[in-house]
């Protein structure tokens, strides 16, 4: 009766309900027994005889005249709008969270040029390492970019490009994502600028070549405007001059110095037809960095920016091209657009891309910030104030420089005739370990995996763990420390990231998977800490801004849960006098927490 009582209160425009107590029914019995108490010969499963309906109807009315409302200090009151007080609780359930745990990252992930000096980063600012070690890494993969590739397999011209795109996960001003991110970008923009001024120097030669060789341009136009008007009737232009002149112009122009053009390894936005042009002028890569991802996120979700978000899923690829043909401005052509990507996000904001990809939205974007990482929030807190460890930090600056300049080949790489760019291969030793690697994940993992956006992200590891190892590798040859095929040291501790980084991808997605259950446990942590009174109703929930609990969607969704698991109950009150909208639902809460 409680049961059913409560489903009509739950209406949202309910009736109002009363008690009718049936007479003549044995313990446990109901209207079953009671029709079958005035027709015996019914056996409670076949249709009721047409012939015994009349009566039955009659007996009906007359039972039904006698209920009465229900009784204030019925258990039923809930449903009449009595205080919690008298409410039917059972025990609450134990609500606990169901983010999955995230791999802690060790000292010994990080690679053993950067480490003293990420290690010094972290406990200064008293932030996890993640962060920091993940901009790092991307950095590193985007001054490498195309400039060099790494063939996995021993035989196969399957070729990975090493740029990768990276995410920092956390709540703001918590765990202190942005100053982390900041620490290895300022060395990126340190040799930014450092290749600035070079190129100031450099333009004034450049310009004065420029005009050299246009003055000789202009001097072969002007013999040749010469010997056009000619002398005579027929002013005819020698053969023998006009070939000489011809030459002279084709050898000027081909050997014409090229315009002075600044390196720029990073930038925070620009449009398709800018970024195609820095592309052209900057053949291995660019960076882009966003403090905020999501604005970008955003952006790419118009209908205006569906081309730019296109765009950047071809430049993940590192080795793909753009023409762009437009009436004003004409062709502007790269022949392969690589980049890389980074940025923060906020756990909030990320949770309605995700919900579009497990909708069915999904183009693998997500999928392709394949260094994406969600540490957990430090426990502990203490005041560090030491001076900056700049030796090591130094010393990461001039791999920065050694990586900018590299030349492959001279490494170990090889280049063939037909071959774009120089390529590396694992050593017999590093190629054993991507093989068992590869295969373990094609055998097992993808044939196991039964969330379908983590089978997604699995896909998108073929590339990143050679991307990975052939980032370690290049670091070390910087570092001055090995030369030729990648190691299996490399290998393995590529390994070991993308075990990191498996981790940190069941988190993130997990988010998709059960939003509700998590703002339940928020909530729930809320109602414990006495924060909410006894009733409240959602807009008083959601008007506080609680992080994970801001629009009414989310409250509702973890009040639903809360009442499954008996920690509230909800009160639906029926429209009073002239009022057209019904009172807002009340949510009771299990006098357990009171």
């Amino acid at each position: 009766m409680q049961d059913v009582c409560r489903e009509l209160m739950g209406l949202d425009s309910p009736p109002a309900c009363k008690i009718a107590c049936l007479s003549g029914l044995p313990v446990g019995g109901d209207v079953v027994d009671w029709l079958q108490n005035h027709a015996p010969d019914w056996d409670g499963l076949l249709p009721f005889p047409d012939t015994e309906q009349p009566w039955a109807l009659s007996e009906l009315r007359a039972e039904l005249k006698k209920s009465e409302p229900v009784p204030e200090d019925s258990n039923l009151a809930i449903l009449a709008g009595s205080c919690s007080s008298v409410f039917d609780w059972e025990k609450p359930n134990a609500i606990e969270t169901k983010t999955p745990a995230v791999d802690v990252l060790r000292p010994e992930l990080m690679p053993e040029p950067l480490r003293p000096w990420l290690v010094d980063v972290s406990h200064r600012m008293q932030t996890p390492p993640d962060f920091a070690t993940v901009s790092a890494l991307v950095i590193m993969g985007s001054i490498i970019g195309a400039g060099c590739a790494i063939r996995p397999k021993r035989l196969d011209d399957w070729e990975v490009i090493p740029n990768v795109w990276g995410a920092c996960i956390g709540r703001p001003s918590v765990v202190l994502k942005s100053p982390s991110m900041k620490e290895p970008m300022q060395l990126l923009e340190r040799l930014q600028a450092e290749y600035g001024e070079r190129f100031e120097m450099e333009k004034a030669a450049a310009e004065f070549d420029g005009l050299a060789t246009k003055a000789m341009l202009d001097d072969v136009k002007s013999q040749l405007s010469s010997k056009a008007k000619g002398k005579g009737k027929d002013r005819a232009v020698s053969p023998d001059d006009l070939q000489k002149l011809k030459a002279d112009y084709v050898e000027l122009t081909q050997n014409a110095a090229p315009e002075a053009v600044r390196r720029l390894f990073k930038t925070n936005e620009t449009s398709i037809q800018s970024m195609t042009v820095l592309q052209n002028q900057n053949p291995r890569g660019v960076l882009v960095f966003r403090d905020e991802l999501t604005a970008l996120l955003t952006k790419w979700d118009r209908e205006d920016g569906a081309d730019e978000r296109a765009y950047f899923l071809e430049g993940w690829n590192g080795n793909g091209s753009y023409t762009d043909c437009k009436i004003g401005r004409g062709i502007t052509d790269a022949k392969q657009i690589c980049i890389s990507l980074l940025g923060g996000l906020q756990p909030d904001k990320l949770k309605r891309y995700l919900y579009q990809a497990m909708q069915g939205n999904n183009d693998g974007l997500m999928q392709r910030l394949q260094l994406a990482v969600w540490p957990d929030e430090p426990e502990s807190w203490q005041l560090v104030d030491t001076y900056p460890n700049k030796a090591d930090k130094q010393r990461v600056y001039v791999i920065l420089q050694a990586l900018a300049e590299l030349d492959f080949t001279q490494c170990g790489a090889m280049q063939g005739e037909y071959d774009d760019r120089p390529y590396f291969r694992f050593d017999d030793v590093g190629q054993a370990v991507f093989n068992e690697w590869l295969t373990e994940l094609q055998t097992i993992k993808l044939q196991q995996e039964e969330n379908p956006l983590m089978v997604e992200h699995f896909g998108k590891f073929r590339s990143l763990m050679p991307s990975l190892a052939l980032i370690f590798h290049c670091i070390d040859i910087a570092d001055g420390k090995v030369s030729g095929s990648i190691s299996a040291a490399a290998a393995r501790l590529a390994v070991e990231w993308c075990k990191y980084l498996e981790s940190h991808a069941r988190r993130i997605y997990a988010m998709a998977e059960s939003p509700e259950h998590e703002a339940a446990v928020r909530l729930a942590d809320k109602i414990k800490a006495k924060a909410l009174p006894s009733p409240f109703t959602c807009k008083a929930v959601y008007d506080k801004g609680w992080h994970g609990l801001k629009d009414r969607h989310e409250v509702e969704a973890a009040c639903n849960v809360l009442i499954d698991e008996n920690w509230l109950m909800m009160e639906r009150k029926p429209v009073t006098g002239n009022r057209g909208r019904p009172p807002l639902p009340e949510y009771h809460i299990n006098p357990f927490f009171l």
